[in-house]
Formats: structure tokens, C-alpha cells, sequence
């Protein structure tokens, strides 16, 4: 651990005193792998399974403007999966919930950096809107699948049973690592938590515990991207 702080010490000493200009135009592409959450499950008043493990991939494309060698800007356009996935695996029969949704994003974002010609750390921060295009749930009982009747969790198109947009708070930190003047990739880690109930108004129905708790998105992961700073990284100041 302390062989690890002591390279870090040294890579953020070295940016500081080896700054080099990024200012102007860049444009990028991205991948994440996250793991998705529904923080409250909405299961229409039948008792709660286990949460289980989910993740995805996203794809981004991104455009932002360097104001400076340290501030800027970025906004996106994602294709993002969120949703959760429940279990109980302990009790029978068995059962599976699965909820995907599918969002496009938009974030827009202040970005801050710090480093030289090689090795520069960021930080990304501020809203992003997500835009539901698609809502589906499988649900299984003992390996089959309920069919389509009043129980509400026989239904696989449940795109009606969420709201249309969520406004989410985004939060990323990483490294860009410059390849050559105009050319750098990065690495790094990115969260969001959704402000606002995902699910619609008309099904917002109480557990079977008679009270009703907001469902709300989250996401965090591991993201790498390839930028094109147009104004170049490799000058220095």
C-alpha cells in the first residue's frame, strides 16, 4: 500500500510541475461495465425477493470544451441499461425477477484536471436527464414464466409502469494517459443516483407491509475512452 501512495505521489508530483495545455475543442467515444441497482423494489404489494447482482454495459459519445488548462465542460449522448434483478434463492418454489430498462443519456458536466504531458487526473461532476426507451420484466416461478394476468408480474412490456424521464446526479474520477499531442485514453470510475421516483404515478402502490418507498436508479462502474483534444495536450505552458 505504501509502494502504491508513493507512485501516486510521484505521477501527481511530476503533473504539477510538467503542466501541459489542453484548451479548446475534444470529442470522445466510451465504454462502461456497472453494476445496476433499483434502490426500492417495486413488486405491487406481493413480498419482496433478494437482490442480486447486475450489470451492464454503456456506450457513450462525448464532446466537451477545455476553458483552460484545469476547467471545462462535457456532455454526452449514452446508451445506458439500467434495471435490477431479485431472487430467493433460500425458499421454494423458486423465483427470478428481472427488470431492464433502457435509458438515453445526457449529462452535462464540469470537468476538472490536474497534470502534465502524459499523465493527467480528472474529475467530472453535475445532472444528467435519462430518457426511458424500453421497460421489461421476466419473472419466473419455479423456472416458468407466469403468463400476462392481474398479478402484475406475468407482464414483460412494464414500459407504462415508469416514468418517461429521471434526472440523476453523476460523479467521475479517473486518469487520461496522452498517447500523442491530440490523442489520449482514459480510465476510471463513474457513479449516478437517481433524484427522482422512476416509477409512474398510477403504479406507485404500497409493499405488503402497507407503505410505499420511492424506487430511485444507481449505477456505478468502470469506464475507458479514447478523447481527441483538438487545441492538442502536449504543449506546455
Amino acid at each position: 500500500m505504501r509502494k502504491i501512495l508513493f507512485i501516486a505521489l510521484l505521477l501527481f508530483s511530476a503533473g504539477i510541475i510538467n503542466v501541459s495545455a489542453q484548451k479548446g475543442l475534444d470529442v470522445g467515444i466510451g465504454v462502461n461495465y456497472n453494476a445496476t441497482f433499483i434502490i426500492n423494489q417495486q413488486i405491487y404489494g406481493h413480498q419482496e425477493l433478494d437482490y442480486k447482482q447486475t450489470t451492464s454495459f454503456a456506450y457513450n459519445l462525448g464532446i466537451g470544451y477545455n476553458f483552460n488548462n484545469w476547467i471545462g465542460i462535457k456532455t454526452e449522448v449514452g446508451m445506458q441499461p439500467m434495471g435490477q434483478s431479485y431472487w430467493n434463492h433460500e425458499d421454494l418454489p423458486s423465483q427470478t425477477r428481472d427488470i431492464k430498462l433502457s435509458y438515453v443519456t445526457w449529462p452535462i458536466l464540469a470537468r476538472f484536471s490536474i497534470g502534465g504531458h502524459v499523465v493527467r487526473f480528472y474529475a467530472l461532476v453535475g445532472p444528467q436527464l435519462a430518457f426511458l426507451t424500453k421497460a421489461e420484466q421476466t419473472y419466473q416461478l419455479s423456472g416458468h414464466s407466469l403468463p400476462s394476468d392481474s398479478t402484475y408480474l406475468g407482464t414483460t412490456d412494464v414500459k407504462n409502469r415508469y416514468q418517461g424521464m429521471d434526472v440523476m446526479a453523476r460523479i467521475d474520477f479517473g486518469v487520461d494517459f496522452i498517447i500523442v499531442k491530440h490523442l489520449g485514453i482514459n480510465f476510471g470510475i463513474s457513479g449516478a443516483y437517481g433524484l427522482t421516483d422512476i416509477n409512474a404515478s398510477d403504479w406507485r402502490m404500497n409493499d405488503n407491509k402497507g407503505e410505499y418507498k420511492p424506487s430511485h436508479n444507481a449505477y456505478s462502474g468502470f469506464n475507458l475512452g479514447v478523447r481527441w483534444c483538438f487545441g492538442g495536450f502536449g504543449k506546455k505552458e
